[in-house]
């Protein structure tokens, strides 16, 4: 869409929960980590803001943005390249996946709307699909495995736009099927995030918005378990207006989900900015008595904090942090990212922001 100290919880473990519960450990490393920024901030020589972002593996690692502009280090950061891509340079490219070392895919955003593909490591990119409908926006991608990927864009006559591919990306067509929407619902193309596949074949898109003038209590997930054949929606308790919905969708394990947002004109509001699930996202709930972000959050990940399992979520005001699967958040960085994303093997964390901004997660060492 065009637009994004702690407290010490008990957790009462009953069979039902079993698999949505950390150990004290997690507490104790809370405790820890009560310390100095993690982020190590890398400017790049580019004012571009850079929304989209893949960590391939522990040394390659993909942003892209305004302008046309597409960045990436193969070293693990230590160096950049830095493109804009001919032909984009009045584009935004809002998101990137790395299929391998080779193939690239990348996405914009406005009219007109198009797929972009590398097979060469980004040396070179082909305009592989164009839409110019003045309705088209296209928020976020994504892949079950090299061959089959989506692409979701805002509702065109009352369904959210989808594009599927099975060849890798050298081709996309129409979905068969698509979740119809309320008037004004959207997505909100912040980080890339606001849809996901998980296990193979699940797809969970995060949707805000409204008609100017018009508010509701709560925002929708729209949630498929065969890869988009068929669609279910989800209610969540925040709040949907022009500027505030859910902006990031993220899964702990099969069961304990987590979804941040709120205002994006409202950097550091902290009401109506998350909810948890502990049922694969068919039920959410904002916890009794915990502690919510510390602002409007663009986006949320699952991460290993120093040997703990926690959720990291990043806005333009700063980094939050959770070990109790998003219950109880602690603000741990006053510098602001749209995106932030960790290695497959979890070793090495990024992010992406404005003006050029990366950041690579540094956890402070113990005192």
């Amino acid at each position: 869409m065009k637009t994004k100290p702690v407290d010490k919880l008990l957790i009462i473990i009953t069979i039902s929960s079993f698999f949505c519960c950390f150990t004290q450990g997690s507490e104790r490393a809370e405790e820890e980590n009560r310390t100095a920024d993690p982020w190590q901030v890398i400017q790049l020589d580019t004012k571009a803001s850079l929304r989209g972002l893949h960590v391939f593996s522990e040394s390659t690692i993909w942003a892209s943005g305004t302008g046309g502009t597409i960045v990436h280090s193969t070293d693990s950061g230590k160096t950049w390249s830095l493109k804009v891509v001919p032909g984009a340079e009045n584009l935004d490219f809002r998101d990137i996946h790395a299929i391998n070392s080779q193939t690239i895919v990348a996405i914009t955003s406005g009219t007109p709307a198009c797929v972009y593909r590398s097979t060469d490591g980004g040396s070179n990119w082909q305009r592989v699909y164009e839409n110019k409908d003045e309705k088209i926006f296209l928020d976020a991608l994504s892949f079950f495995n090299k061959k089959n990927g989506i692409i979701m864009g805002d509702p065109i006559d009352g369904k959210i736009f989808l594009l599927t591919t099975s060849d890798g990306g050298v081709s996309w067509k129409p979905a068969d099927n698509s979740p119809q929407t309320r008037p004004g619902e959207a997505g909100f193309a912040a980080s890339g995030t606001n849809m996901i596949t998980t296990s193979g074949s699940n797809i969970f898109i995060a949707l805000g918005s409204a008609l100017k003038g018009e508010v509701s209590e709560t925002s929708r997930i729209a949630i498929s378990r065969d890869a988009g054949k068929q669609w279910t929606m989800a209610s969540v308790p925040i709040l949907r207006d022009p500027s505030s919905g859910i902006f990031s969708v993220c899964f702990i394990n099969q069961k304990c989900g987590v979804v941040v947002g709120g205002n994006y004109t409202l950097a550091d509001a902290k009401t109506h900015n998350y909810a948890v699930s502990s049922d694969g996202g068919m039920t959410w709930t904002v916890p009794k008595g915990a502690k919510p972000p510390s602002g409007f959050r663009s986006c949320v990940i699952h991460a290993q904090h120093r040997g703990a399992p926690c959720a990291i979520t990043v806005g333009p005001s700063g980094t939050d942090i959770s070990f109790d699967l998003g219950h109880t958040w602690q603000r741990i960085s006053e510098t602001g990212f749209h995106s932030i994303q960790f290695s497959p093997d979890g070793s090495r964390g990024w992010a992406s922001g404005s003006n050029g901004r990366i950041g690579l997660w540094q956890p402070p060492s113990n005192k």
